[in-house]
């Protein structure tokens, strides 16, 4: 299942994703965001993700992909991160990550 974001410039933040806690399995697994329906915008970065468990976050004007070696047999581990996107000219994003036991912004969840 891919990440689905989009873009409102009336809204703070602009940019939001669905589901904004993504839960990934333990085991080496792929990533992916996309737009979500009807959204125009281009994808400009992914930051926030530390490497290990992630690979280099691979940035397309449609989407975005990440490698997540999942190795996690203990709690769950929350990664908060930040989403860019571009329209006309301009660079919106989701709320500022931070690191943190529980996110409660855009997160990966490792199980």
């Amino acid at each position: 299942m891919a990440v689905q974001v989009s873009l409102d410039t009336s809204t703070n933040p602009p940019v939001t994703v669905n589901p904004q806690i993504h839960d990934v399995n333990n085991g080496n697994q792929t990533i992916k965001w996309e737009r979500a329906s009807n959204q125009t915008f281009t994808f400009t970065s992914l930051s926030g993700l530390p490497n290990p468990p992630f690979g280099t976050p691979s940035v397309s004007s449609s989407e975005i992909t990440v490698a997540d070696d999942n190795q996690n047999n203990g709690p769950a581990v929350y990664y908060a991160y930040t989403i860019v996107v571009t329209l006309n000219g301009k660079q919106y994003s989701t709320a500022a990550s931070s690191p943190r036991a529980q996110a409660t912004g855009p997160s990966i969840k490792n199980n």
